[in-house]
């Protein structure tokens, strides 16, 4: 198209299709003048909010607030542009009294169309980096209206809505998270509290296997060891001393260990005696008498008193509680300790009694005091006995105490590393929390970065649209390019050559002669211009 159209080709269809041209123009321009001086006019209020920085150093207290300016302005516009907000501020300033019959979805648009948010930089966009925050240091926030009374009331309530909804936003941000830590620093506190009630019931479990204990274990299974080897020692000479009374008794008895004879043979003797006199005399005789007498004081002299047997019955019981009471489990040291008293004592009265009865003469001195060594003997192995099985009772236990005590170790060090973390964790979330605070406090006394109003919104004096004179510049250039749409629209459809450039391109040959344009009588007819009428001459 290049080829075919030149200057003069576009002079020569503008020539001849100059009708379509006007004709366009003509009737856009005064329609559109018209339209334009019946648009109402529209008037702007616009206020500035400054966008101060944090009053104290970041380095000493940090907000809570991590988001951007340009961030948070674009969250606050969207809450301030809900539809239940701009309805409210609609039928506060009574917007939309004169048109009944726009539904609010209708006046909802309309008033996000009239308000304008532009973010005031530091930084120009074409410094900036890429992927770097704009640095905002204001806002300038605008509203227009038919009405200038209502551009300025409706820009600074939003200006008052949107300062508001950023302290709002800051003090529940901060709050959030002071509040976020005093929930997680009790969960902690609960789980602290938990541990420390496994740790108490883990060491009641294992109070006897614990690794502070171990070393006292150790020394009393090695004290217990050497009780044990005393008191078999103890129990041996125990049993050689019996042995040793039990063949005194005997010999005694017998009457081998001297010249006058023990009391059983002597006690046979007079048996035989006895019986030779019942074989010569009768049973009421005066020497059977006194034989069957002499024999019977010497059988109660061998055989122990009543007293003394119940002495010994009264120590062999104490004896026995003495060993149940250590067989008890758990060991009671109290009653031990009374039934070893009670022991004791019941072998002192024994000891007393046959010392008194010896003194009386009224039992054999030497079977008595032989008896009595007997007694306390067998009395002393019964105690070693028991405290034999005692001590290896000890042993066993000390020895179970000593293999559980890694085991526990183990698991006493899994639950203290548990708690240990706790503690560590519940201590930072303490820090934070504490650090929160300093931040809610921060926003609560205003000391962080805030909105605050630069420049209320004013009453506009003039109206900033609709510019009548660019508007017509561009309604004269808009029907002047529409005309010549037109015009070039009638030509194409002609179908006629439209100069010599055309022309070319058709024949794909150079003219050999050029002749100039003749105007057509027809052609300035239809046009609208004069005809010039040549006569012949």
């Amino acid at each position: 198209m290049g080829d075919e159209f030149s200057l003069e080709d576009v002079l020569i269809v503008l020539r001849r299709r100059f009708f379509y041209f006007v004709v366009p123009i003509l009737v856009i321009v005064p329609v559109g003048f018209a339209i334009i001086m019946m648009l109402p006019p529209l008037f702007t209020a616009q206020g500035k909010i400054l966008v101060e920085s944090q009053q104290i150093s970041e380095a000493l207290v940090r907000s809570t607030t991590t988001a951007f300016a340009e961030e948070r302005i674009q969250t606050i516009r969207q809450r301030v542009m809900t539809r239940a907000r701009l309805l409210e501020i609609a039928e506060k300033f009574d917007l939309f009294s004169n048109e009944t019959g726009l539904s609010e979805g209708a006046r909802v648009q309309r008033m996000r169309n009239a308000f304008d948010m532009n973010l005031i930089s530091a930084t120009p966009g074409n410094r900036r980096r890429r992927n770097q925050p704009a640095n905002t240091i204001g806002i300038n926030v605008s509203y227009t209206d038919r009405s200038p009374d209502r551009a300025f009331q409706v820009t600074n309530e939003l200006m008052t809505l949107i300062l508001s909804e950023d302290v709002r936003t800051r003090t529940e941000g901060a709050s959030s998270a002071t509040e976020f830590f005093a929930q997680e620093s009790r969960r902690l506190a609960e789980a602290i509290d938990k541990s420390e009630a496994q740790i108490a019931d883990f060491k009641a479990k294992n109070a006897d296997a614990l690794p502070e204990n171990l070393a006292l274990n150790r020394q009393t299974l090695i004290r217990s060891q050497e009780d044990l080897s005393r008191t078999e020692s103890a129990i041996t000479q125990a049993e050689d001393e019996m042995t040793a009374l039990q063949t005194q008794m005997a010999t005694y008895l017998a009457g081998t260990g001297g010249s006058a004879g023990g009391p059983a043979q002597e006690i046979l003797r007079l048996k035989t005696q006895l019986a030779a006199l019942r074989a010569a005399k009768t049973e009421a005789h005066p020497d059977v008498i006194a034989m069957r007498e002499q024999i019977a004081s010497l059988e109660r002299q061998l055989s122990p008193s009543a007293a003394i047997q119940k002495l010994r019955a009264e120590l062999a019981a104490a004896d026995d509680a003495l060993r149940a009471a250590r067989a008890q489990t758990p060991v009671d040291d109290e009653i031990i300790t009374q039934r070893r008293r009670e022991s004791a004592d019941a072998r002192q009265r024994l000891s007393d009694q046959i010392s008194s009865e010896a003194a009386a003469g009224s039992a054999d001195l030497v079977m008595t005091q032989m008896q009595g060594r007997l007694d306390m003997a067998g009395s002393r192995h019964a105690t070693l006995l028991d405290k034999v099985d005692s001590l290896k009772a000890t042993i066993d236990d000390m020895n179970d105490r000593i293999a559980r005590t890694p085991l526990v170790e183990r698991g006493l060090s899994t639950l203290t590393r548990d708690i240990q973390n706790l503690h560590n964790e519940y201590q930072a979330l303490k820090n934070k929390q504490a650090t929160a605070q300093l931040s809610e406090n921060l926003e609560d006394n205003q000391k962080a970065e805030k909105f605050s109003i630069l420049e209320s919104a004013q009453r506009p004096d003039s109206p900033s649209s609709p510019e009548r004179g660019k508007l017509m510049v561009m309604l004269i250039a808009a029907s002047i390019g529409i005309g010549a749409i037109i015009a070039f629209a009638a030509e194409f459809l002609s179908e006629t050559l439209r100069g010599r450039s055309h022309l070319v391109s058709v024949i794909r040959e150079a003219p050999i002669a050029v002749i100039p344009y003749f105007e057509a009588e027809n052609e300035r007819r239809f046009a609208g211009l004069p005809v010039n009428r040549r006569k012949p001459a």
